[in-house]
């Protein structure tokens, strides 16, 4: 069984680390960027629900507008993360997370003429820099694309890793259903106009769910209410709304 996207990233967090440890270099930068090529990074975007619609307990129509940083030199870069473990708190609540093919991210990155290049865990000591064009050839680019064809990374049966981020805290989904509400909840809000019981998240068919619990004052993810009862996919970066006041973000490992 081959590795799954979490031991790779924290095998590329490791070569990084010593990759930056100068002048020793026992770490090749190109071995970095070939084990990247197989693995999944989480960008930070900023995300608009303007006009957005649930369709078949999906999401459609959201804008996004990914993050830029800045270099020593002034060179404009494209954030990504490895594994939520790289990404501080404050950013977590500053953007929506998403996760996709490190090489789509490249690939966007180089389709984009306002940026520079990429750095992954650009606020650690797991940084590393890639600038266009200089790091993957077009050549690899779609060798990898071909692969990409081939079975999935991850196992089937892996069910992925998700957590719900409110109050600046972290609770991890570890059981399904996982329900947030006023009391006896894995996640409790003691607030007259939260329900007992007001939302509830499970995982089946592959998919994390959510849906409002026939709660008093409703549910909203991204700003689209919710029908009592009907579940909804939850996907990386998606933001739960408990009674137009009290907000959490999902996501999803």
């Amino acid at each position: 069984m081959g590795r799954n996207n979490i031991q790779l990233a924290y095998e590329i967090e490791d070569m990084i680390k010593k990759y930056n440890k100068k002048p020793e270099k026992k770490v090749k930068r190109k071995d970095i960027v070939n084990m990247l090529q197989n693995a999944e990074i989480i960008m930070a975007v900023r995300a608009g629900f303007d006009g957005c619609e649930i369709y078949d307990e999906v999401m459609e129509g959201v804008s996004m507008t990914p993050d830029i940083v800045k270099d020593g030199n002034r060179a404009r870069l494209l954030p990504v993360f490895t594994s939520y473990e790289q990404i501080p708190e404050d950013y977590m609540n500053t953007f929506s997370l998403i996760r996709m093919a490190a090489m789509d991210a490249y690939t966007f990155m180089n389709d984009c003429e306002g940026l520079d290049g990429m750095v992954l865990n650009p606020f650690t000591e797991a940084h590393l820099e890639l600038k266009k064009k200089k790091d993957l050839s077009k050549k690899t680019i779609t060798r990898h694309y071909k692969k990409e064809e081939e079975p999935v990374r991850r196992p089937v049966a892996q069910q992925p890793e998700a957590m719900v981020i409110y109050n600046n805290k972290k609770y991890v989904i570890n059981k399904s259903p996982f329900t947030i509400g006023r009391e006896n909840a894995n996640i409790v809000i003691p607030e007259t106009y939260i329900s007992k019981i007001h939302v509830v998240i499970s995982y089946k068919d592959g998919k994390y769910r959510v849906a409002d619990y026939a709660s008093t004052n409703g549910t909203r993810v991204n700003g689209t209410l919710l029908k009592p009862k009907v579940y909804y996919e939850l996907r990386d970066g998606y933001v739960i709304e408990l009674s137009d006041k009290e907000k959490m973000i999902v996501y999803i490992n």
